[in-house]
């Protein structure tokens, strides 16, 4: 099971080009533990690690157990602490992807490899368990991210720790995606700056230069606009049974239904939708809005239920400034999770994780009871 999860942990890292921005000097391995490992024999790597070509990150062996030395002492270690945390993945070090960890909600701490202990560098392989146990004692708390910034000869270096190697790979390409985007933010500004010292002799420059907000990480969204289906109304479409429409929908009664957003902001993104045509909440009778609104309450339980979301946004974007792209009446229940950085990556088509619409629909129909009428919340 170990090896089939890094196989698909690789391909995850594989097929996103943003993450080779953060491959170290000294390369990437991602490594899984046994349940209940004991030593570097009971956790699996990558032979030769993971390098880059021509700007993507590549495997060229498959993982294979007792094959990592480093990273696997850096799991044993952890898991001594956590059981549960299985996984690792060593990244390149930079001050702008700690922040980002940070602001992502990731537990961080840190070891100093100055203050090692003269036995410890001694002992072949101490320096990473003492540093985790430096890390822990210093948080106070089990850390998703340890990092040093290196001393002679060793490379600064971050770790991604976490229950499985997907996940801490989904974590990886996330973060990658994020720093590519400010990296980019970083050297536009620069050169704003320059166009602006350039202009400052010559000309005058009424107000300042715009510093847009960038779309971080919605691949599917940005689909969103070649896939539209030549119909006038897209949710009324998805009522009337329209075979041109691409829907997944969960529950449908004589006044509303509940759908998932084919593109969603995140997995297990639902929309409450009245069947019958409105823009607005004060086209509805107030009978209509409890209807829905009840509707929206089953629906948030149904999210919590299948999809363990540690919080939910509830939204009516009314109108094409506030963000509506159908204009017709719908309310986004859209699932949080700890590894984001906040609200304004649901109101600006950002994404974090991703997970297969067809696996979160089947998930969903196993629970669809929740939306009936008769099933108390």
């Amino acid at each position: 099971m170990e090896i089939q999860n890094i196989e698909m942990a690789i391909e995850i890292l594989e097929k996103s080009p943003e993450f080779a921005d953060i491959v170290p000097e000294v390369r990437s391995n991602i490594v899984m533990a046994k349940e209940g490992a004991k030593d570097i024999r009971d956790v699996a790597g990558i032979p030769g690690r993971i390098t880059t070509v021509k700007g993507w990150a590549k495997s060229f062996i498959k993982p294979e157990f007792g094959v990592s030395s480093h990273m696997a002492r850096l799991v044993l270690s952890m898991m001594k602490h956590d059981p549960q945390r299985r996984s690792a993945l060593n990244i390149r070090y930079d001050d702008e992807i700690i922040d980002i960890c940070q602001k992502l909600g990731l537990k961080v701490s840190s070891y100093n490899r100055q203050d090692e202990p003269e036995d410890v560098m001694k002992f072949e392989g101490g320096t990473i368990p003492w540093g985790v146990e430096e890390a822990i004692k210093k948080l106070g708390d089990i850390p998703d991210v340890v990092y040093h910034t290196g001393s002679w000869g060793k490379e600064p270096m971050i770790c991604l720790t976490g229950p499985d190697a997907v996940e801490v790979a989904r974590t990886a390409v996330c973060i990658s995606k994020l720093y590519r985007v400010r990296v980019q933010k970083n050297k536009n500004e620069s050169n704003t700056k320059s166009t602006e010292n350039l202009l400052k002799n010559s000309m005058t420059v009424s107000g300042s230069f715009e510093d847009s907000y960038s779309v971080v990480f919605a691949p599917s969204r940005s689909a969103y606009v070649g896939k539209k289906a030549h119909v006038s109304c897209i949710f009324c479409a998805i009522a009337e049974g329209d075979e041109r429409v691409d829907s997944r929908v969960l529950y449908k009664d004589d006044k509303n239904m509940v759908i998932m957003n084919m593109f969603p902001y995140n997995r297990g993104h639902l929309e409450v939708v009245p069947l019958k045509h409105v823009t607005d909440l004060n086209e509805m009778k107030s009978e209509e809005i409890k209807d829905i609104f009840i509707l929206v309450q089953r629906s948030i339980r149904l999210v919590r239920e299948v999809i363990k979301a540690e919080g939910i946004n509830v939204g009516i974007n009314l109108g094409e400034a506030a963000g509506s792209s159908i204009n017709h009446l719908h309310i986004h229940i859209v699932p949080r999770f700890k590894y984001e950085s906040g609200f304004m990556e649901t109101t600006a088509n950002t994404r974090v994780v991703e997970e297969s619409i067809n696996e979160t629909y089947t998930r969903f129909m196993e629970k669809i009871d929740i939306l009936r009428e008769n099933h108390e919340v």
